[in-house]
This record gives structure tokens, sequence and C-alpha cells, in this order.
């Protein structure tokens, strides 16, 4: 019997924004299927796109690059949730439209969302009242309406049904790889460029978005003993919005902004260990992109890190200073346990599972 292979059509509107967490996972997984269609034969992948296409100056990764060349249909008009909503609505009827960056057309059954999250609801200070009513209003009907309804843990699937996002059973689970950190070559001039000692700072990654708790990270470094290593922040964009924000470089704290994917791995590299702090999350790639560096990690309680991270990291609840400074605290003071946690972390990430399991997204 000839296995049934769909033709897909894939929603490619976060190829039009700088890169988040969030899009890099559409990219590697709208990548890894394209691989697994062309490996089956019949059917194929083609990037439905905003009228006005890529903007100049959008960075993207060599998956984004290679979702660019695909086929693309004609006369898709429009731009922003305009576009997904009406001109994405009516595009290729008779292929599945593959969403992996929570929106969808709202009308459409004939697709796969993958809806991340639920921190709209369990985390709404991070996110302006516009868009908070928009997604508020869309979010469920794209969860009850999407043929396919697919999240990258256990924890966000519990979390989007006890919001009414999606009905109870209705969502899959498809967790998140990260096998993009090793097709990054390491940007081996970083640490010396940056004046960064190897071994001898604290990496922290994120934005100034309430939920990923830097302020409280970077107070918890200025209180730290002399004996312990500053904390090094990267991401986020412009430093200037994390000093109006109060957290000002000193002795403790660095800032460096937007890195490149090359720095970061070298950053991963070189930290003495990452320290994510997270209120919520609805999975957490750092500390696997960490692990896979060889970087010790020191991880939130909070969202879905623990069900990500098992037994390969230090606990701390985000909000609990003392717990964190007392975790850093205790690292530097014994060696033999950074040394335990990079091994506890190889081995973790080698059981985890590649970036998309193919089957369960080439099932209709």
């Amino acid at each position: 019997m000839t296995e049934y292979t769909p033709n897909l059509l894939l929603n490619g509107r976060f190829l039009t924004r700088q890169m988040t967490g969030v899009d890099r996972v559409a990219a590697e997984l709208s990548v890894a299927l394209s691989d697994a269609l062309a490996e089956r034969g019949g059917g194929g992948l083609r990037l439905a796109l905003p009228a006005g296409g890529v903007p100049d100056g959008i960075s993207g990764s060599d998956a984004a690059e290679r979702l660019l060349a695909l086929p693309k249909p004609e006369n898709l008009f429009g731009w922003g949730y305009t576009w997904e909503q009406a001109s994405l609505l009516a595009a290729a009827p008779d292929d599945w439209l593959v969403n992996l960056c929570n929106m969808g057309p709202v009308l459409r059954r004939k697709q796969v969302t993958m809806i991340h999250d639920a921190q709209i609801y369990t985390q709404p200070q991070a996110y302006s009242r516009a868009f908070r009513s928009v997604y508020r209003t869309l979010l469920p009907r794209v969860g009850a309406r999407s043929a396919v309804i697919l999240t990258v843990s256990e924890y966000s699937r519990r979390e989007l049904e006890q919001f009414g996002v999606v009905p109870p059973g209705k969502a899959t689970v498809v967790r998140n790889g990260i096998d993009h950190i090793h097709r990054i070559a390491a940007d081996e001039t970083t640490l010396d460029r940056l004046q960064i000692k190897k071994g001898g700072y604290f990496l922290a990654l994120g934005s100034m978005a309430p939920h990923k708790n830097i302020p409280m990270l970077a107070e918890v470094a200025r209180s730290l003993g002399p004996d312990a290593p500053p904390l090094v922040i990267a991401g986020g964009g412009n430093p200037k919005v994390f000093k109006d924000a109060g957290i000002h470089e000193s002795e403790k704290v660095r800032v460096l902004g937007r890195v490149t994917d090359g720095e970061l791995k070298a950053l991963y590299q070189g930290a003495f260990a990452l320290v994510f702090p997270s209120k919520s999350e609805g999975f957490g790639l750092p500390p696997l992109e960490a692990m896979a560096n060889s970087c010790p990690t020191i991880v939130t309680t909070g969202g879905a890190v623990p069900e990500v991270c098992g037994d390969a990291s230090i606990y701390a609840a985000p909000d609990d200073p003392r717990a964190w400074r007392n975790a850093m605290e205790a690292l530097v003071a014994n060696p033999p346990k950074r040394d335990a946690l990079i091994h506890a972390g190889q081995s973790a990430r080698r059981s985890l599972p590649g970036s998309v399991p193919r089957k369960s997204l080439l099932r209709p």
C-alpha cells in the first residue's frame, strides 16, 4: 500500500521578523519536514509569505535561508493579521496549511497548528494590551478549529487545556530538539574581542520581558561574593533597554545585547555556567543548547523547564533570589559538582528526540 504523503503549505509569516526561539523552532521543524517529504517522494512543501516578502535586514539562520528557496504560491496579498486571516485562509484549499508559530486562520480546518505555550494567560504583563486582546480572541478559535494541534511539552499541553485554548486530549506533544546547535560554528574570536575570560562568567540569555526575570538575576549577581564570576547577559536587542530598566553594567554585570549564533555558541562554551531564571517557559531551549556545549546549568523551577532538564541541572525557584545566590556560590565552591553537571547534561541531551518526529508531522 502506498504511504500517504500530503501537499503542505507553510505559513511563513515568522520569516518576516527577527528570529526568536519560537521562530527558530519553526524554521528547524519546517526544514526537517521538507526533507522528510522529499525522502518519501510525492507531495511537497510550499512557502506562503505576505505580499511584502522578507524585509531587508532581517537576520536568519541557515534553515530560514533554505525555506526562502521553497516554491511559493502567487497572489497572496496583504500583511500581518489581515494576510493571515484572509489571504492565507483561502490559499491552496486542497493543501494542509502548517502554522508553527501559534497562530493561523481561525476559519480554516485543514491545518496543523503548533501552539507553544499559554503565556498570554499566565504572563500577561509580558505583552501589550492590544496583543493580549488579539491573541485571547483568536487563539482559542484556532485551537478549536484546526484539525491538528501540536505543542512542545506536557506542561504546555496542560496549560492550554486549562485556559480553554485547546480541547482536552486534542494537542499532541512534539518536543523541541537542538540539532541546529551542532551545525553552528563557534566564533572563536568572541571572548577575546569582548574581553571575557573563558570559564570566568555566568551566562544569562533573554530579554526584558517580565517573565524572563533578568532584573532579579542582575540583583543576585551584584550580591555574590568576591570569588564568584560576574554575570554576562546576552540577547534582548539594544543594551540601552536593560539600562533603562535599571540594569547597569558593573564589575558584576555585563550586558552584551544581541549576539550572532556563532558568538552565542562561543559564549556557551566559555561560560562557567548558564543561569536561566524564567518565571515560566513552554519549553526552554537555552539550557539544552548549553548542555550540548559542555556548559553546566542552573535553571528555574518554573514552567516546563524541570520537564526538559530532568536531573541534569541545579534548580532554584524564580521568585527566590536567595536560592539563586546559594546555587551560584555553591557551584563556584564545588568544582566536582560542576564536572558532574557537565557529564549529566551530555548524557541527557543524547537521550533527547531530534528536531522533529517526522511520522507524527506527516500524518494527516
